[in-house]
C-alpha cells in the first residue's frame, strides 16, 4: 500500500511539473499555446511523459484553466465563509480579492478567453464533459458559501457569479490590460479608450452587487 501510494504521489508531482511549465511558458508567451514540446522541455520531461498524463496541449490548457478556477473560486469561498460584519463589508471583501487576484494570475483570463474557441472544441466529449462537471462543482460549491454569508436564497449564488465573471470577461476585452497598447491607441487623444481594468472592474462589479442584492 505504501508503494502504491508513493506512485501516486510521484504521479501527481510529475503532473504539476507540467502544469507549473506549461503557465510559465503561457504567462511569457504571446497567448498562443505552447506546443507539448515546449512543455516537456521546459519541465525536464521527454516528450513521451507528457502524452502519459495529457493527450494534446488541449488538455493541458483545460487542465490549468480549471485549477486556476479552482483556486479563485475557493478563494472567494473563503473570504464569504471567514469575513464578518454586515453584507456590504462581505461584498467588499470580496471584490477586493476578486480584482487582486485576477491582477496577480493574468493566465486566469487569457486561458478563459481561449476557451471556448481554441481549448473546448479542440476535447474529445469525455474529456469536455468532464471539465464541464468539475466547473459546475466548484461553481456550486462557491455559490452555496456566498447564499450563506449573504442569507440569499437558494438558487441566488450561481447566477451572481457567471454574471459578475460575464462582466470581467467584457471588460477584460475591453481593457487588455495585460498587452501594450498599439502605436494609434498611445496616442493621449485615444486615453479614453484604455479604461484602468482594476478600477473599472471594482467598480461595476460593485454597482451590480448592490444593485443585484437590493432587487
Amino acid at each position: 500500500m505504501a508503494r502504491h501510494a508513493i506512485a501516486a504521489d510521484d504521479k501527481r508531482a510529475r503532473r504539476d511539473t507540467i502544469l507549473a511549465a506549461a503557465r510559465t511558458l503561457f504567462n511569457a508567451g504571446d497567448g498562443s499555446l505552447p506546443s507539448a514540446a515546449e512543455i516537456a522541455a521546459a519541465a525536464g520531461l521527454a516528450k513521451g511523459t507528457v502524452y502519459l498524463y495529457f493527450r494534446t496541449k488541449e488538455e493541458i490548457f483545460v487542465a490549468l484553466l480549471l485549477e486556476s478556477l479552482d483556486t479563485l473560486l475557493g478563494g472567494i469561498s473563503a473570504v464569504f465563509r471567514e469575513t464578518g460584519g454586515r453584507r456590504r463589508d462581505k461584498v467588499a471583501a470580496f471584490l477586493a480579492m476578486y480584482v487582486e487576484h485576477l491582477h496577480a494570475h493574468p493566465e486566469l483570463l487569457h486561458l478563459d478567453a481561449l476557451a471556448y474557441g481554441v481549448l473546448e472544441a479542440n476535447l474529445g466529449p469525455d474529456k469536455l464533459r468532464a471539465f464541464k462537471l468539475d466547473f459546475v462543482a466548484l461553481l456550486t460549491r462557491t455559490a452555496d458559501a456566498v447564499e450563506g454569508a449573504l442569507r440569499l436564497a437558494p438558487g441566488r449564488g450561481i447566477p451572481l457569479l457567471l454574471r459578475s465573471f460575464a462582466l470581467t470577461r467584457g471588460l477584460w476585452q475591453a481593457a487588455r490590460p495585460y498587452e501594450g497598447p498599439t502605436a494609434i491607441e498611445a496616442e493621449p487623444a485615444f486615453g479614453s479608450l484604455r479604461p484602468d481594468f482594476r478600477a473599472d472592474l471594482t467598480e461595476a462589479l460593485a454597482e451590480y452587487w448592490r444593485g443585484a442584492l437590493t432587487a
